[in-house]
């Protein structure tokens, strides 16, 4: 067992320009049932719970921001997807600012993202074998593509290895779910079958610890030479 690590610094979380990471609130519940009322979502699922129901997503946020305080540096965090402003509003508010009719400030707002609720990443420990830990990632289906996947799928790593200190890291999905295995693949992770997982059978994927340099080099590599899917 690796000791306690320290709790993570004040959120919101960077994972990358289009994503950020904080702690679920109960302002989520909305945003958090109404992506599980998409079967689109719910397809494949190996551990589903009916969080399209508002009460249940309730609880289920209760619980988490329980456990955060419980298992600092693991959880199930709350994903935003930067969104860019407006195009003919921003030409719009950099023309004005070149003319002198608007401030610094008030162009900075207008050249912000928009920060939308798009899912959520997760480090928990895996129900089977308690030692070990998982990543994980549920996003809604207009945050699929891309590479988002990427960026909270190495974010977590991160924390795993270098916040953590852990010597491997293992992931799970459904058997049938390709998307989700070909992007813990790109990740690094090697497939090892089937094993139980929350009372089924899902296919389980591997990854020793990596070097910062060298998970970014693997990445950029085969981003580069296949385009991603989504979780």
């Amino acid at each position: 067992m690796t000791a306690a690590a320290p709790p993570l610094p004040a959120p919101p979380w960077p994972a990358s320009a289009r994503l950020r990471l904080r702690e679920f609130a109960a302002h989520d519940t909305d945003d958090l049932a109404d992506m599980h009322r998409d079967p689109r979502v719910r397809a494949q699922l190996v551990d589903d719970l009916p969080l399209d129901e508002p009460a249940t997503a309730a609880r289920f946020i209760a619980g988490l921001r329980d456990f955060y305080r419980r298992h600092e540096g693991t959880g199930i965090w709350c994903a935003e997807r930067a969104l860019p402003p407006d195009a003919a509003t921003l030409a719009e508010a950099r023309q004005a600012h070149a003319d002198g009719e608007i401030n610094d400030a008030l162009l900075a707002l207008v050249e912000a993202p928009e920060w939308r609720f798009s899912g959520w990443f997760s480090l928990v420990h895996v129900i089977d074998d308690p030692d070990e830990l998982e990543i994980g990632a549920r996003l809604r289906p207009d945050a699929w593509g891309g590479t988002l996947a990427l960026d909270g799928g190495e974010w977590l790593l991160r924390r795993a290895f270098d916040g953590l200190g852990r010597e491997r890291v293992f992931g799970y999905c459904d058997p049938a779910n390709r998307s989700a295995a070909h992007c813990l693949r790109v990740l690094g992770f090697e497939d090892t079958g089937l094993a139980p997982y929350n009372g089924h059978q899902a296919a389980q994927f591997r990854l020793g610890r990596v070097a910062p340099a060298c998970l970014r080099t693997v990445l950029i590599f085969k981003v580069n030479g296949k385009p991603v899917g989504q979780t």
